[in-house]
């Protein structure tokens, strides 16, 4: 389905806060999990994600598709891709990315056929129509499981010294995560399987080695430091997290190596995972999945809540990687960060500057140590604390939090109840609080 982009409508400051979001791309109805195929062609910005139509439970799944002329103002653009009975990808069209091959837009995915450890990657070349991009899923695999490792998937293409290469995501059958390396000379034919570019057994000393598997690995260069982002599970998924390595990429006979020199959390928050990366003129844009914080609807939402609402997990807002210190972060983009909105009323105390508002969506920016809280006319609850430097950006966007401190991003979702009002509380005197609602940019609900 193809949207039309509208004009963005003011939120009232009066409007009850919704248990809804206006600015993150997320399902109007199903279950959303990996964002997958970030781009930029036709003009349009595209991302797409892991999405099952037909419930808001992991499952049956397509790719959503998403479109956008400024990154802020998104419009539906339906199913990109959807599994096929029968075939290579009857157990669901699984994580991958967009890359414009020749002048096409063509998507490269984990085709799973009837479980994790049968998949392999299959492409989806693109065309461009009256109703928006259609895209052909092959029939074969560009590159089947390979043996020796287990849970193969999530490719990443990226050219290094004027070769192509891919990688994906897996992990050891002895245990720990490992990034498998592949030769691509072009992306429809049968690619080569190198070996292991990084692995968490061969990590130095002092550097994080979390994970059972890596998924979604992402490899980019910051000016002379490549970064390789890993999102690893652990004893089966029950923890999970995201890891940005930054380092050196060692090419010896055209076979890339990723030398580890340190890594960090990429995200502080609970609820940040499988972030994707697109590499764009003078930055690198990355977008996250944000799950439902399921707490039996006390500081989360319950299954039959998730239910009821019809549809389950968004994307972060697009953010642009950064490297400060040494170590890889994520800040909100330029274009969220000029956004224009009616200017909130801040109250200036001696011990700091405190901001009240009901309002479902805004963005603020203070220093120092921070409270944000949910307060009703007799409780109050705390939803983050702490010291965020000397400039911070915080954007609230109905269920989902998103903090930009010195530290790094956090990412958290939050359930505001009936009567409820945020309040952001910066606490020593000059803070310079500001804070401004912002406007709708969903421009279509299917």
């Amino acid at each position: 389905m193809v949207g039309t982009d509208l004009p963005a409508r003011p939120v009232p400051e009066e409007q009850p806060v919704p248990d809804d979001t206006f600015l993150h791309v997320h399902p109007h109805r199903g279950w959303l999990n990996d964002p997958n195929g970030m781009g930029l062609w036709g003009g349009r910005w595209h991302v797409m994600y892991q999405w099952n139509p037909d419930a808001t439970t992991h499952g049956n799944i397509h790719w959503g598709h998403a479109s956008s002329s400024d990154l802020v103002h998104w419009r539906d653009e339906g199913a990109a891709l959807a599994p096929r009975a029968g075939t290579v990808d009857a157990g669901g069209a699984w994580s991958g990315v967009a890359v414009v091959d020749d002048g096409v837009p063509t998507l490269v995915y984990t085709a799973v056929r009837d479980g994790a450890h049968d998949s392999g990657v299959v492409i989806a070349p693109g065309r461009s129509g009256p109703h928006g991009d259609t895209f052909t899923q092959a029939t074969t695999s560009v590159a089947p499981h390979p043996q020796g490792w287990i849970d193969v998937r999530d490719p990443f293409l990226l050219t290094v010294e004027g070769r192509r290469y891919a990688v994906q995501g897996a992990g050891r059958p002895t245990g720990g995560g490992a990034v498998l390396v592949y030769a691509v000379p072009e992306v429809s034919a049968s690619w080569e399987l190198l070996g292991e570019l990084a692995a968490a057994a061969d990590l130095p000393g002092g550097v994080p080695t979390r994970g059972d598997v890596w998924e979604c690995p992402q490899l980019v260069r910051l000016g002379e430091t490549w970064v390789l982002i890993v999102s690893w599970l652990e004893d089966e998924g029950a923890r999970q997290g995201v890891t940005a390595y930054t380092g050196d990429l060692e090419v010896t006979d055209g076979v890339p190596r990723f030398v580890a020199g340190g890594g960090a959390p990429l995200d502080h928050g609970p609820d940040f995972y499988a972030p994707q990366a697109l590499v764009a003129d003078d930055r690198v844009l990355v977008s996250g999945w944000s799950w439902e914080s399921r707490a039996d609807g006390v500081d989360g939402i319950s299954l039959d809540e998730i239910a009821a609402r019809g549809w389950a997990g968004l994307l972060t807002i697009p953010r642009e990687l950064v490297l400060e210190d040494g170590v890889a972060r994520l800040v909100p983009c330029r274009e969220v960060v000029a956004l224009s909105g009616a200017a909130l009323d801040v109250t200036r105390h001696g011990d700091g500057d405190v901001l009240t508002t009901p309002s479902p969506t805004w963005l603020a920016h203070a220093s120092g140590p921070v409270e944000l809280h949910l307060v009703s006319a007799d409780a109050s609850r705390t939803v983050w604390s702490g010291d965020v430097g000397t400039a911070a950006t915080v954007l609230v966007d109905g269920t989902i939090v998103e903090i930009f401190a010195a530290d790094g991003s956090h990412t958290l979702r939050v359930y505001p109840r009936d009567g409820e009002a945020w309040v952001l509380h910066a606490r020593h005197p000059g803070a310079g609080l500001e804070a401004r609602a912002l406007a709708p940019a969903w421009s279509t609900r299917p």
